[in-house]
């Protein structure tokens, strides 16, 4: 194969969907958004990206974390 970029039929090429880019102006809704947000989840990592630790937002279990032992023993399905 030649070193030209293969053609994408119905896709926009990089600096289509450059040009596509609008901003937006949405900005946060709260003033404090970012003390509320490491209140509920604490410090952010070195990337400023904060996550959650044992539940998501949902109070569900996430979604890498093992089920709970059944604690009768037997198979739940």
């Amino acid at each position: 194969m030649g070193q030209e970029e293969r053609p994408v039929e119905g896709r926009p090429d990089q600096e289509e969907q450059a040009r596509l880019i609008r901003r937006t102006g949405n900005g946060p809704t709260v003033e404090n958004e970012e003390a509320l947000l490491r209140e509920r989840f604490g410090a952010t990592d070195m990337a400023g990206v904060f996550h959650t630790s044992d539940a998501d937002q949902d109070g569900e279990p996430a979604a890498d974390e093992a089920p709970a032992a059944d604690p009768e023993g037997g198979d739940a399905a």
